[in-house]
């Protein structure tokens, strides 16, 4: 089946914060008397907060402070993003421009809030959901990566099937999501996550970032649907 629908998750992916997501969990646990290694938060980026605190700290630190420490992470995020000026990966813009001329649906999937997705816009100069057909949030489910739920919800948004999507995202957790939602999944390392590794979590294919991906679009829309074992390189 052709390709008709590109779902993009957002950090990592399409913007360069994932090291600002680790330091503000790294504040977050240290204001709750947690000294959590950057190390081990940088394992749990792309879950959602839902399942990367109990993940971390077990499930009696979850009861007693996951919401406290989600919140100050969440405030912790937004003073990082106030201050600095995260870098948007080559090309975005061309990128979603180039698959609307070739008739391709696009979504961005997140599983953070609106809140935190306007301030990474503003940081790093650029309106994401102006770019896509449409938008899922965190608040758009009922659980988040690398449950399938976001990926789910994008692609029925799109109104088209599973096997007519894939999505690009930076971490295994995407890989999982995609995995369990039915769409095949495209991998860039521009988030920290080796090509290997998201291979082994079942990428079709790897590039380096956006830029390298809008290079190879034509091939990658090509191949993507019919994925075998062979991954598009």
């Amino acid at each position: 089946m052709a390709l008709h629908g590109m779902i993009f998750d957002v950090d990592g992916t399409l913007v360069d914060t994932n090291q600002a997501h680790v330091e503000a969990w790294r504040r977050a646990f240290k204001r709750l008397g947690y000294e959590v290694p950057r190390e081990r938060i940088e394992l749990e980026i792309g879950k959602g907060g839902d399942l990367l605190v109990p993940s971390i700290l077990g499930d009696d630190a979850e009861k007693r402070h996951g919401d406290a420490l989600r919140k100050a992470q969440k405030e912790a995020f937004l003073e990082i993003a106030s201050r600095e000026r995260f870098r948007v990966f080559p090309w975005v813009p061309e990128l979603f421009h180039a698959l609307r001329q070739r008739g391709i649906r696009t979504a961005l999937a997140t599983s953070s809030d609106r809140k935190h997705l306007q301030a990474t816009c503003d940081s790093a100069g650029i309106d994401l959901p102006s770019l896509a057909d449409v938008l899922v949030t965190k608040a758009d489910v009922e659980a988040s990566k690398p449950e399938p739920d976001v990926v789910i919800v994008a692609w029925e948004k799109l109104k088209l099937g599973p096997a007519e999507c894939a999505m690009v995202g930076d971490t295994v957790y995407d890989a999982q999501a995609c995995r369990a939602a039915g769409v095949v999944f495209l991998g860039v390392t521009s988030g920290g996550t080796p090509e290997d590794v998201l291979l082994e979590a079942g990428a079709c294919g790897v590039w380096r970032d956006t830029g390298h991906l809008y290079s190879d679009l034509d091939h990658a829309i090509e191949t993507a649907p019919s994925c075998t074992e062979e991954p598009v390189r």
